[in-house]
């Protein structure tokens, strides 16, 4: 009997050998299979038209993998360009030469060969948190290609390492891409107005894509009319390289075309904000819509385009429908104008911020402050290319556009718990968010029917390109500084100081009453506050840079999370271009700043 039990041991050990070989073969047979599909069109082998991988331990196997590819980037040929030492000259502050060349290949980790750029390899599945009754915060599912954040992404790469071979493709790629897109029809029938389903929407205004490319056809707030104009801007980059194909360059010329027929007749009408949360007349939207057809006005009398008489004609409806976001009674650019309803975002108050703070409370002004309006502000800007001739309504270093950025500072940075925590540790600089009393904690909750951890008012936390995008109208301000294209006043005072004053500690910040007597001295300064505000978002990036959509606010609102922690989608694509496209504003203020005499 001993003997028999000492074989059938062995023969069961056997067996469980041979089984776990196999599950070991499978395994790396899928695993093989996945990595020759990446080459494929975006997602063909990760993700099926209703944004499932597949079904048990499949799927956990495909996120593994799919976290395994972020970490090997000298695998994409974009990152090695990117990393090859071409971007040195956004090295500086608080990023060093390496520090540049991860954060792009960060970015560069989200961007397909075919063209796509998903916003993040988030699926909705990865856990924060997770409570004793079983139920967890997760990250929310990003694993699709917004028309916004892609095109946002693009218009960085250009800006940073235009000419590259692999970015050259990677343009040429994404304008095929976005061709075969636009040139089929939605099957959406839920756009504002009439949201229930009048019968019309346009492929243009989508929101976002599958990774396969087709449409997003679940329930969403349409139209977003930003995406065809900074996608416009986008293909405008494609004509002026000139490398693409004949048929490339004809078929971007008439999606340009069509975009901008499509954001002026639109122009007057309203639509989804940035955050796709209010339907109305949106800073951030106009002011990129009135860049974008300043481009294509300019482009198409040079060129002789034929279908664009009204482009030349759109260009001053859309400088006054920017300038309409002035408040003067308030003294701040509002994001929106003519909203429907505040049910899903509040009102952007200073007393939104309060603690406590819901619809009922009292609306302290001023209002409708949103991180947008800088970022639209950096996104709008006039190069020294297309449209050159067209000047910006309100550019980074308006003093209008200054006194925004102090009161948005001050409605939400005072209340975020980890704000204080880092002041106390003596770090540089401050973190903001999007608005004061922002709704959005950036989880999801799982199962699904568990109860939010956090819902109402100031749930959300600190961003990271809310705060990158800070630190540029900081840089762009020094770069006005440097050439003489701004000066002091009673309305940016305030905010040149706090922006002096965050190169410092907490503790020795207040000191300065005045401003320097020189341009230099003070675009030196703003350039030192600047880099305070980018360290401090960066004390909260993992070690080799990865960084998620927000930097968990504190004050128990998602409980058992650190204050400090990422929280939110991970590897966020827009986290990272922000970054990019500060780290470039900063470069650009310190030759300004070298190429004053005295």
């Amino acid at each position: 009997p001993f003997w028999f039990e000492l074989q059938s041991r062995a023969l069961r050990f056997h067996f469980q050998l041979v089984r776990a070989m196999m599950q070991t073969m499978h395994f790396h047979l899928a695993a093989l299979a996945f990595l020759l599909s990446s080459s494929l069109p975006v997602g063909s082998a990760v993700a099926s038209r209703e944004g499932d991988a597949c079904e048990g331990d499949g799927s956990m196997m495909l996120q593994l993998l799919h976290s395994h590819s972020h970490q090997g980037r000298d695998a994409s040929p974009l990152c090695a360009e990117l990393s090859d030492g071409r971007l040195r000259r956004l090295a500086g502050g608080p990023y060093t030469e390496e520090d540049v060349g991860k954060v792009a290949c960060n970015m560069a980790a989200n961007i397909f060969e075919n063209g796509t750029i998903i916003a993040s390899p988030s699926r909705g599945t990865e856990k924060i948190h997770t409570y004793p009754d079983g139920s967890s915060i997760n990250q929310n599912d990003y694993y699709y290609m917004w028309q916004r954040d892609a095109g946002l992404t693009m218009r960085t790469l250009l800006r940073v390492a235009k000419g590259g071979p692999m970015v050259s493709k990677q343009l040429e790629n994404y304008a095929s891409l976005y061709h075969e897109i636009w040139s089929k029809p939605t099957p959406n029938k839920n756009c504002w107005p009439g949201r229930p389903g009048d019968g019309w929407c346009s492929i243009l205004g989508e929101v976002k894509f599958f990774v396969n490319g087709s449409v997003y056809n679940q329930p969403w707030n349409r139209a977003q009319n930003d995406g065809p104009a900074i996608n416009a801007m986008v293909l405008m980059e494609l004509l002026s390289e000139g490398k693409a194909d004949p048929t490339s360059l004809e078929n971007a010329k008439v999606d340009i075309i069509r975009a901008l027929n499509y954001v002026g007749g639109m122009g007057l009408d309203s639509t989804i904000d940035p955050w796709e949360m209010v339907y109305g007349q949106h800073y951030y939207v106009q002011s990129i819509q009135h860049r974008a057809m300043a481009m294509g006005a300019d482009l198409a009398q040079k060129e002789g385009w034929e279908g664009v008489d009204n482009f030349p004609l759109w260009v001053p409806m859309l400088s006054h429908l920017v300038e309409q976001h002035w408040n003067v009674t308030s003294g701040v650019i509002g994001e929106t104008n003519a909203r429907t309803w505040f049910n899903l975002q509040g009102p952007k108050c200073l007393s939104s911020s309060d603690e406590g703070a819901n619809g009922s409370t009292v609306r302290t002004l001023p209002c409708e402050l949103d991180v947008a309006v800088l970022l639209g502000s950096l996104s709008a800007r006039a190069g020294h290319g297309l449209g050159s001739a067209v000047q910006e309504v309100f550019p980074p270093h308006d003093s209008r556009m200054l006194v925004t950025a102090y009161h948005l500072v001050e409605s939400m940075a005072p209340t975020y718990e980890v704000n204080s925590i880092d002041d106390d540790a003596g770090l540089p600089g401050v973190l903001i968010g999007r608005y004061p009393g922002d709704e959005y904690s950036g989880v999801i909750m799982e199962p699904a029917d568990s109860n939010d951890v956090c819902s109402g008012y100031n749930c959300a936390s600190a961003w990271f390109l809310a705060t990158h995008g800070l630190a540029e109208v900081i840089y762009a301000t020094a770069v006005a500084v440097a050439k003489g294209d701004m000066k002091a006043d009673g309305m940016n005072r305030h905010y040149l100081l706090a922006a002096m004053d965050w190169a410092l500690p907490k503790a020795q910040r207040g000191r300065s009453k005045a401003l320097p007597g020189t341009a230099k001295k003070l675009a030196k300064k703003l350039i030192n506050g600047g880099d305070g505000v980018l360290a401090r978002a960066k004390h909260h990036a993992s070690s080799d840079l990865h960084m998620s959509e927000q930097i968990y606010r504190g004050d128990d609102k998602l409980p058992g999370v650190t204050p400090g922690e990422m929280i939110g989608a991970r590897d966020l694509t827009w986290s990272y271009a922000s970054l990019l496209d500060a780290l470039a504003s900063r470069a650009d203020a310190v030759e300004a700043v070298s190429a004053i005499s005295s």
